[in-house]
């Protein structure tokens, strides 16, 4: 009887569908894709800042800054008006 007891199947010899294998799949690829997409998308954003071009950076946004205020105060702006830069 102790040699059949091993030999016997005991429940995990169940078929899973093709279709749950699949959905399983595409869940962890969107969970993992979810947890990393944020972080690739802010290196895209700033990727100036982190290939050392961080002075022309600060002196692009100090003059946004400058320009904005300037444009809420009416008066002069240094060059064009442009708040890209």
């Amino acid at each position: 009887m102790a040699e059949n007891f091993f030999k016997q199947p005991f429940g995990l010899n169940i078929k899973v569908p093709t279709r749950t294998i699949k959905q399983s799949q595409e869940t962890a690829k969107n969970t993992v894709n979810s947890l990393w997409e944020p972080l690739f998308n802010f290196i895209d954003e700033n990727q100036a800042v982190f290939t050392g071009n961080v002075a022309n950076e600060i002196e692009k946004y100090n003059l946004m800054m400058f320009n904005t205020g300037a444009a809420m105060r009416k008066g002069s702006t240094l060059g064009s008006f442009d708040v890209k830069g």
